[in-house]
């Protein structure tokens, strides 16, 4: 029997790691290639699509996928990671009664740069930048080119607001709440952060982990013509399969692209194609 594959979209909870669902999910399928498409710290919560089997090697066309968080930012105080987890630098920020939202909106959408926490996993010299961080010593991290393209404030209950954002790749919301804060005049933390969306999907069609058994994961795989927008999708002839799978070009006409979703005729994935010229060929095979 071959490996089962495909993504399953997770509601991960407070207090465990990405990786903790991952391991969660081995242990459940028997699966031991397993990955996700973007990491949520420990104290977040929210959507975690998962690659189970042969799929783990198209994680990173979902990674390029901007993705929508609500946050809550505690105005007047700072920590050194930015979040609840570290110690407090500074408590004496001045917090507004009111806040000028229409101002606050236009700063955000025009952001076009951001720099990392001191306190992240990018890494520096083959080491996360935490623990650099970790150990007293502050890198100059350079800012990273990023895109909001939706802001709204939720709820402003002093000193706490509550935030929406839709976000670039790279982009760390522990950043974004600093520079809305800067915005305000003050200082600020995340106190809370929920992944709401990737892409075109949403947490409203995610499990939670306890929801899956060895009996019924498969069934909650979610079909890939809804995780792959963008894509054009095709569904090869037996012959064709066999030549793609050889490496070898079809014959297929439309318009030059690199992304092509081969499926089967049970929407499985059976890879990804390019077309140029009227000709296309295999990008990655799966088994």
């Amino acid at each position: 029997m071959p490996e089962p594959r495909g993504f399953l979209l997770i509601d991960k909870p407070s207090g465990c790691s990405s990786f903790d669902v991952v391991r969660g999910l081995r242990k459940l399928t028997g699966i031991r290639r397993i990955g996700h498409t973007g990491t949520l710290d420990p104290l977040a919560t929210g959507l975690l699509i998962c690659a189970l089997g042969s799929v783990t090697r198209l994680c990173g066309y979902l990674e390029a996928e901007d993705k929508t968080y609500s946050a809550t930012l505690r105005l007047g105080s700072q920590t050194n990671t930015g979040d609840t987890e570290g110690d407090f630098v500074r408590q004496d920020g001045p917090i507004p009664d009111k806040l000028d939202e229409a101002f606050l909106h236009e700063r955000v959408l025009g952001l076009k740069e951001l720099s990392p926490p001191q306190h992240s996993a990018l890494k520096v010299n083959g080491r996360p930048a935490y623990d650099y961080a970790r150990k007293g010593e502050k890198l100059d991290l350079a800012p990273r080119p990023v895109r909001i393209s939706k802001f709204g404030v939720l709820n402003y209950d002093p000193p706490d607001l509550t935030y929406v954002c839709r976000v670039s790749k790279g982009t760390y919301i522990r950043s974004l709440s600093e520079y809305i804060a800067g915005c305000i005049g003050t200082v600020g933390h995340t106190v809370a952060l929920r992944r709401e969306a990737i892409g075109a999907v949403d947490l409203s069609e995610a499990w939670q982990l306890d929801e899956l058994t060895p009996e019924n994961y498969q069934a909650a795989f979610h079909p890939p013509r809804n995780l792959f927008t963008g894509f054009e999708f095709y569904q090869p002839r037996d012959a064709e399969l066999a030549a793609l799978r050889n490496g070898q070009g079809i014959g297929s006409e439309g318009k030059d692209t690199d992304r092509i979703l081969l499926l089967d005729g049970n929407d499985t994935l059976l890879g990804v194609a390019k077309r140029s010229s009227g000709f296309v060929q295999p990008v990655i095979n799966l088994r």
